[in-house]
């Protein structure tokens, strides 16, 4: 019986520990000489993604539930947490004057960047990984205990950090920026549970193959990446590029792939091996973004290209395995 129970919730625990590996290490913003600190980020990054994961699927939300669920995860963690959303000088970058909009007290580049990265990194390529390799991708893994432990861990994830810290190290937030990052937080959340009444019915007709499916997500990744990887080699797009463009060019890129995605996903020849390409891209995208992004906490440089090394390898050691469990699942066509 307990192997049973073991087995059920295997996947669920391969979320938890997927999702921070993915969010931190495998983008190379932590070295792999800071790999115990996972312990910390399990919670937070694993229990949010468990449980976004869990209430989709429990309330039948489908994708476009996960996506709103985890921009709303990104709104709490980026407003409220490390307040990354606010803080002018967050870890003495100065992320907020590329587009700053005094009104809000936010910069437009950094939030729609930020954003992003949880949403779709932090939260829905974990997800789809894992059930892409589960045998029950579209039902709940866990019961009403699991769930209830999952929200608390999500909630531990985020007060304890806070808690821990000196007052001093914290960013003070004005009751305006807290009033206003719950209300966004809990209007996604609605939008999320609203979404499956505007559900259209399924095309006669047959998507972009998986490997297109790939290839456009692998350039979408790099389009996106390419602002940051200016920033690393010194060339500041402040210099010569307006924000407005550039948050612009954001918006219209995730534009852009919702629309191909919906359109894609409506088709009826759309499948499970569309949805492993796509997560397949992001994972991608980040293994090879883990290279030239330097890490948050200084470390060796022999250390930092070790441990890229070695999570890039492990992503691809996943995308293998899902590959062979897809094959017995669903072979292609």
């Amino acid at each position: 019986m307990r192997a049973d129970v073991f087995k059920r919730i295997l996947p669920a625990l391969g979320l938890l520990v997927l999702a921070p590996l993915v969010g931190e290490y495998l983008l190379g913003n932590i070295a792999i000489d800071a790999l115990p600190m996972i312990i910390g980020l399990i919670p937070l990054y694993g229990g949010g993604a468990l449980l976004i994961r869990e209430v989709a699927r429990r309330w039948r939300l489908g994708w476009p539930g996960i996506i709103l669920l985890g921009l709303a995860y990104a709104v709490i963690e980026e407003g409220l947490l490390t307040r990354s959303l606010f803080d002018p000088d967050y870890v003495g970058l100065r992320l907020l004057d590329y587009g700053f909009i005094p009104a809000l007290g936010i910069g437009a580049y950094w939030t729609v960047f930020v954003l992003a990265i949880h949403g779709v990194w932090s939260i829905a390529v974990p997800i789809s990984m894992v059930e892409a390799g589960s045998r029950r991708p579209d039902t709940p893994w866990l019961g009403k205990v699991g769930l209830t432990v999952s929200a608390i861990l999500f909630l531990l994830g985020g007060a304890v950090p806070i808690a821990l810290a000196s007052p001093a190290a914290i960013y003070p937030l004005s009751a305006a920026q807290i009033t206003w990052t719950l209300i966004t937080a809990v209007a996604l959340i609605i939008a999320a549970f609203l979404s499956v009444r505007f559900r259209r019915p399924l095309r006669s007709a047959t998507p972009a193959s998986p490997w297109t499916v790939f290839a456009i997500t692998i350039a979408a990744g790099l389009a996106f990446w390419i602002p940051s990887l200016l920033a690393m080699v010194g060339i500041k797009l402040e210099s010569i590029v307006p924000a407005w463009i550039t948050v612009g060019f954001y918006l219209a890129l995730y534009a852009t792939m919702t629309l191909l995605i919906l359109r894609w996903s409506r088709c009826t020849g759309w499948g499970p091996w569309h949805r492993f390409a796509l997560s397949a891209a992001g994972l991608v995208t980040y293994a090879w973004h883990g290279f030239p992004q330097p890490p948050s906490f200084p470390a060796p440089a022999n250390v930092d290209l070790m441990g890229n090394a070695v999570f890039a390898l492990a992503a691809l050691g996943l995308l293998a395995f899902v590959v062979v469990r897809l094959r017995r699942t669903a072979p292609p066509t």
